[in-house]
Parts: C-alpha cells; structure tokens; sequence
C-alpha cells in the first residue's frame, strides 16, 4: 500500500498529458474537469438559494412569498419545463460544433445565468405583491433555462470524456469530492458572512455576496471548457441529426431510461431532511453562524460514500449501492424523527443521513452514460439530449403535482407569508415531523425500480467492446 502511495506523484507525472494504456483521461484533463468544476458547481449552488420553496431564506423568508403561491410558481414553471425539454433536446443533439456537444453550452449559458442569479436578489421588495410574484416568476423562468443547459453540459461532459466505465465512475467520484468544494465554501461563508450584513434573511446578504461569488465561478468555469475533450465511441464521419420524433420514439423504447427516472420521481422527496437545518439554525437555535457551521460539517458528510463509491460499486454494483443506502437513510430519518429537541443527536443523525446519499450522484450519473451506451449499442445513434431532457420532462410533470404536498403541510400548520411563525415550536415541529416522514416515504419507494434494473456492469462492458468493433469495421 505504502509503495502505492509513493507511486502516485510518479503515475501524475508520466501521465499529465498522455493517459495510462487502457485509458482516456490525462490527468491534465482530470484537473481541468474537476477544479474549473468548483466554478461550475459555486454557480450551481447559488441558484439554490433562489429556489422557487419555503424553504428559501430569500424567497420565502425576504421577500415573503406564500408557500402555496410559490407551488402554483412551480407548476408554471413546470410547464415551461415541459415546453422547452424537446428543443433543448434536439438543441443537443444537434450540435456538431468542433468543441463538441456539451462544452460550448459552458460558454454560452454561464455568464447569462450568474447575472440573472444576481438580478433575483435585486428585485424590489416594496412593490405590489402580485407584481413581486410575477416578476420573481418571470426572471426565475429565464434564469431555470440557462442554468438547466449549464449544469447539464457540466454534469454530461463527465459521460462522454471516457466510454470506459470504470474509469469514469472514478472520474466521477474524484472530481465530485473536488467540485462540491464550490458549493462547500459557498454554504460556509454565506451565512458566516451575513453576520455582518444583517443575516442570511436580509437583502444585503445576496446583492453583496452573489456577485462576488459569481465572478468566481465563472472565471473557474473557463478551466473545464479549455482543458477536456469530448471522447465518444463513433465513426469518424458520425453527424449528429436527430429528428424529435424519432428521438422520442426511441428513447420510449429504453427500458433503463424509464427505470432510473422511475428512481428519480419517486426518490423526489428523500431530501426533504436537507430543508430542515437552515430553519432548524435561523428559528430554532436561531444562529446564522451556526448555520454556515453546520453546512460546512453536514457538507463533509458526503465524502466518504462519494470517494468509496467506485469501490463499492464494482464490489456490490451500482443498483445493489443505491439500494442499500436509501434504505439505511430511511432508517435514520426514523431515529431523527424522536430527536427533535436534541440537538446535538439531530446534528449527528442528520449528518449520517447525509453520509448515504454520499455516492448517490457518482453512481447514477454513471449509470445515466451507461444507459447513453446502451442506446447507441440497440439504435446506432447517440441520444444523451434526448434522454436527459425526456427524463427532465416526466419528473417536472409529475413534481407539478407533488410539489403541493408539503406546502400544504406548511399552511395547514400555520405558515403562510409571515415566516416569523417558525419561531413557534407549535408551528415548527409538525413541519419538521412532515420533511423527515416524506423523506422516509420517498427513500422506501425509490428503490422499488431498482429490483427492474438489470443492466449490470459486465453487460456495459460487452456494449463498449461491440461499439468498438463497430466503428473498425
């Protein structure tokens, strides 16, 4: 082990801009993916700020919008979603540019979807309600195009720099540890920060903070459009030309694509716990600091299972790992249930909660570019636009209806648009009692499509040797 370990600065060294044989990714490629991620992903994390639930310090707490009011603001943009999932689909798969697929998309839609993220925290708090909620509705919906077609060309671009699968659940495990830094700091210093500007309900917090954080971001972004290329197992004389139609027709045809978004609708609600710590610290504890102080530890929580996540997915698979640790979750949501008023155990409870979903991204998003191959093995065209944006357009559809679950909930128990309610543990604790049992719930049933799933990983690597003989043929 020891001498593994001091074979490593040798291994970077030799392969900085040539891979290992057997392999795609030069460790230069690696960085350039993983540490222009941190900006990609400070971007990303910043757009949850701005989200369309009660749960939003700045939304709902800020500009206090009524959580009923912000789940009709979904099923808009719902609908909306719904709208411009066929065309962002062909936009992708239609793209032949000589940067390829996905990594134009890191130009094109970054700098529009920083501005409109600051843009939301600049919105007049004292106009009409009506005008407010219509224009929070309008710039959140420009903001949700650009910020989709950015993340997606960032999370789509890890699927296509490899077709190798292992290698690419260890890119994918690696470069996620190293990318959620982004994320990271940014829920560590916000609410640290916002100590000095009134707090993380105030105003002064986002039009402070946002544009700094932005330019950061998208400064780092540029890394991963500059330093990776796009590596797909095709003809040299392969034209992407995908009519929607036939899109559609072959992508319904995917049993694996109906089984992983199966998984995704109805594992929607499993992190509902997640909502709990910015309430629990603001109205409970009431504690900004405290806040940036536990996303920090909560965000460490992830680690383990997303470094561990390669190992254990060639020991178990990937299906057997998503299996077991929703279920562990579900199992701790049930402990955090009886602790409420213990904060510490909460804490610690919550934080093992999160410990499982550690490798939930690294494992699906692998097996999402597994489901991409096995498309192109059965119909000899490459689909990952299609697929991903059929996919966004059955969970948006049916989120339209679930999105009201727990609004409900929050106004049934007394929290509509004056969120200083929370403060009432009256109030409080019933709501808190609904995000750990819709976790519960939602962790249980997610895994039921799972026992379907039976593109396992010597089935993908049999696809990869075939589409190989394919294109020398």
């Amino acid at each position: 082990m020891l001498e593994k370990i001091k074979e490593i600065p040798k291994e970077i060294i030799n392969h900085w801009k040539t891979p290992p044989e057997g392999k795609y990714i030069p460790y230069k490629e690696f960085a350039s993916y993983s540490i222009g991620g941190i900006g990609v992903n400070t971007i990303n994390s910043l757009f949850g700020y701005v989200a369309l639930n009660a749960n939003c310090l700045l939304i709902g707490s800020a500009y206090g919008i009524q959580p009923t009011h912000l789940a009709w603001l979904n099923i808009i943009m719902g609908i909306i979603n719904l709208i411009k999932a066929p065309f962002i689909s062909m936009l992708i798969d239609n793209t032949n540019s000589k940067y390829g697929k996905f990594r134009p998309y890191l130009l094109y839609t970054g700098v529009p979807t920083a501005v409109l993220l600051c843009f939301m925290a600049f919105i007049p708090n004292d106009i009409n309600y009506v005008a407010k909620v219509a224009v929070i509705g309008v710039t959140y919906a420009c903001l949700m195009v650009f910020q989709a077609l950015y993340a997606q060309a960032f999370t789509s671009l890890a699927q296509v720099l490899t077709p190798n699968g292992e290698e690419r659940t260890g890119l994918l495990s690696v470069s996620m540890f190293i990318y959620s830094l982004g994320p990271s700091i940014v829920n560590m210093l916000l609410p640290i920060f916002a100590t000095l500007t009134g707090g993380m309900t105030e105003f002064k917090t986002y039009r402070v903070f946002f544009p700094i954080f932005s330019i950061i971001g998208i400064a780092l972004s540029i890394m991963t459009f500059k330093g990776t290329e796009e590596k797909i197992v095709v003809s040299k004389d392969y034209v992407a030309k995908v009519k929607f139609s036939e899109g559609f027709k072959q992508v319904a045809k995917n049993k694996y694509f109906w089984l992983i978004n199966a998984y995704s609708i109805l594992g929607a609600l499993k992190y509902g716990i997640g909502s709990i710590l910015g309430w629990y610290c603001i109205y409970q504890i009431q504690s900004d600091a405290m806040l940036g102080v536990m996303n920090t530890v909560i965000g460490t929580a992830s680690v383990p299972l997303m470094l561990l996540a390669p190992l254990l997915a060639k020991k178990l698979g990937k299906r057997n790992v998503i299996i077991w640790t929703n279920l562990i979750r579900a199992i701790l949501c049930v402990v955090m249930f009886f602790t409420m008023n213990n904060t510490v155990v909460f804490f610690v409870f919550l934080y093992l909660a999160t410990v499982t979903m550690g490798g939930d991204s690294v494992v699906t998003t692998s097996m999402t570019a597994e489901i991409f191959d096995y498309q192109q093995w059965k119909t000899g065209v490459r689909l990952e636009g299609f697929i991903t944006q059929f996919g966004a357009m059955l969970t948006t559809f049916v989120g339209m209806f679930t999105g009201f679950i727990v609004p409900y909930f929050y106004e049934l128990y007394g929290l509509k648009n004056d969120y200083t309610v929370l403060y009432d543990p009256a109030v409080r604790t019933p709501i808190f009692n609904i995000l750990i049992i819709t976790t519960i719930i939602s962790c249980v049933l997610c895994v039921i499509p799972m026992f379907f799933y039976n593109l396992g990983e010597k089935d993908h690597q049999k696809i990869i040797e075939e589409l190989k003989e394919r294109v020398n043929e």
